[in-house]
């Protein structure tokens, strides 16, 4: 999975970047694996998914290794607020690889002298300026197939019904509409699907909050993203970037503390890859034992001989049965593999079985 963070400049996204993949202040604060990169001028590192469940499970099974599920997380350079594109363009072509994207605006009026004069604290209009960004350089992407279709002289029946179908989507793009707004089929997105259009891809905004807007909620624009949210399905999550950054440098037994002071249950980054988990339509399943306790991301829907593919591709040939149990079931047996089998809630399941989320496997196959 791989996430792109935008903003426009000071809107705290390096900060959120740090954040997720571990480069903040403090030791070891269980967010990030700290590898580090570049591709295509974009800053790139691992950022590990936060999982009450791998941790239970690395209690249980004292593993030598523990491996959450990870995320690639991309810091794009900030965008002017007048949403010219022309500086996103060299970004692109690694963009358009990406899962989905975080949208980080500013709701906060510190750092003086950080933003021009003129400009106005307004959440809604970056997120406008953000889409606006991407509906044009999808806009580039049509039009120059477009233009490439209709001067062809030999074209097939599959080349007309694209022809056909990039008509009929150009002018929302022209209108200044996202193409996840239209009511496409499946088939439509398929045939779209090579292009890796922007405005395809899911977005979570992430509006970063002053420390005193973050105690109370109440934030320029809060009404207006919440009615955004509402129409456009775009969840939001609401965190302060400068209180995150502090609970990850404290030490492991104060952050609960910490946490309750402000009447936060978790970190807000552990609700930012939940969400992403869920636009991206991912679910987790584990395997277990004295080696390893690890998280396996797959594609809600996927049947359990794909899963075995995501471990190995010998499993997947080979695969035979599928014991199955369920997180939570697993959790009600005190942890106990024995107990859980004599409650009957192991399972055998064939190789057309959809994983759930949270589900422990151990794949019987056939080398």
């Amino acid at each position: 999975m791989q996430v792109a963070i935008v903003g426009l400049p000071s809107s705290g996204k390096t900060t959120l970047f740090n954040l997720l993949t571990g480069a903040g202040p403090g030791p070891g604060n269980g967010v990030a694996d700290a590898g580090a990169g570049r591709k295509a001028g974009v800053s790139v590192r691992m950022a590990r998914v936060p999982d009450g469940r791998v941790s239970y499970l690395a209690d249980v099974f004292k593993p030598r290794k523990t491996t959450y599920a990870q995320v690639e997380v991309a810091d794009v350079p900030g965008i002017t607020p007048q949403g010219d594109a022309s500086e996103m363009t060299r970004f692109l072509t690694y963009l358009r690889t990406v899962d989905a994207f975080v949208y980080v605006v500013r709701t906060f009026e510190d750092a003086p002298g950080a933003l021009p004069v003129e400009y106005e604290i307004d959440p809604i209009n970056e997120v406008e300026a953000l889409n606006l960004d991407l509906i044009f350089a999808d806009l580039k992407v049509v039009e120059g197939r477009l233009e490439r279709l209709e001067s062809s002289r030999r074209r097939s029946t599959d080349e007309d019904e694209e022809l056909e179908l990039l008509r009929a989507i150009r002018p929302s793009l022209a209108d200044g509409v996202r193409l996840d707004r239209l009511d496409l089929s499946t088939e439509q997105q398929a045939k779209l699907k090579g292009y890796a259009l922007l405005t395809l891809k899911p977005v979570v905004v992430v509006p970063n909050l002053s420390e005193d807007d973050f105690a109370t909620r109440a934030y320029p624009g809060r009404r207006d993203l919440e009615e955004f949210s509402r129409e456009s399905g775009v969840p939001i999550v609401e965190l302060s970037a400068k209180i995150e950054l502090e609970i990850c440098g404290l030490p492991e037994r104060e952050r609960k503390e910490f946490l309750d002071g402000y009447g936060i249950q978790e970190p807000a980054v552990a609700q930012l890859s939940r969400e992403l988990y869920e636009v991206l339509g991912l679910v987790s399943f584990f395997t277990v034992g004295e080696d390893e306790v690890r998280a396996w991301p797959i594609k809600r829907g996927t049947t359990a001989r794909k899963a075995a593919g995501e471990i190995h591709s010998d499993v997947e040939r080979g695969f035979i049965r599928a014991e199955v149990i369920s997180f939570d079931d697993f959790k009600a047996s005190d942890g106990s593999v024995a107990a859980a089998r004599a409650k009957g809630l192991y399972r055998l399941e064939g190789r057309d079985y959809v994983v759930k989320d949270g589900d422990i496997i151990n794949f019987r196959f056939n080398a």
